[in-house]
């Protein structure tokens, strides 16, 4: 399968690219008043309030440096109703590099604790370890309940 790369802190995760939308710049975003520090703002994307969320943040890993690697991974939110899926944002730095990567085999579980993000199994390949990101499984429930909530798909 093909994964886009990226890092959150000194982990190194990956995405199957079957969920990416598009991967955008880091512009400049709304801050929304009162909203949970992971949150780092709204932007319009396409006629389309996008809620994006600072990965780094939301481990534990301090704010998402501002380097040039740092991008916006758009991807649909799983579990709306609506005929459109909620459309989000995942903030993340060195976001570079589209790579194979093998799922079965020597994976070892995933290890996370309650109420915290799944990063999802961890592989080992010829740079290191990472960590194969399932969405579904990765943001918590509230965190997805948050994000549903927020404004629709016009600004």
């Amino acid at each position: 399968m093909l994964a886009l790369t990226f890092q959150i802190g000194t982990d190194r995760l990956a995405l199957d690219i079957r969920r990416v939308r598009e991967v955008v710049p880091r512009v400049q975003l709304q801050r929304v008043a009162g909203s949970p520090p992971w949150l780092a703002g709204l932007f319009v994307y396409r006629g389309r309030v996008v809620p994006v969320v600072d990965l780094h943040r939301l481990l534990g890993a301090g704010e998402c440096p501002p380097h040039l690697s740092s991008r916006i991974i758009l991807v649909p939110l799983n579990g709306t109703n609506n005929a459109e899926p909620t459309l989000i944002g995942l903030l993340a730095a060195q976001v570079a590099d589209i790579r194979e990567v093998q799922p079965a085999g020597s994976a070892l579980p995933s290890f996370h604790a309650p109420d915290q993000p799944d990063l999802g199994p961890t592989l080992v390949d010829d740079v290191g370890m990472y960590h194969l990101v399932d969405l579904d499984r990765f943001l918590p429930a509230g965190v997805q309940q948050l994000l549903q909530a927020l404004p629709g798909p016009s600004a």
